[in-house]
């Protein structure tokens, strides 16, 4: 992303929380994209994505979580 929160959401699963704060980064995030008619401003389209919903602990890849 442009505000550099990519660094950031990539996480290190190795250290622990403290006081329930993730100092090496989050595993998690959510992304929001929407759109809207520009005449009425009403919402037309939005979609939510989770990328790191769900880890498989075989291949320890994460898989997303789509939303429409």
């Amino acid at each position: 992303p442009p505000d550099s929160t990519n660094e950031y959401i990539t996480g290190r699963e190795d250290v622990a929380p403290v006081d329930g704060i993730a100092p090496a980064g989050l595993c998690s995030a959510l992304v929001l994209v929407g759109a809207y008619d520009r005449r009425t401003g009403c919402p037309v389209l939005g979609v939510i994505n989770e990328p790191f919903f769900r880890r498989d602990p075989l291949t320890r890849r994460y898989r997303g979580a789509p939303g429409w």
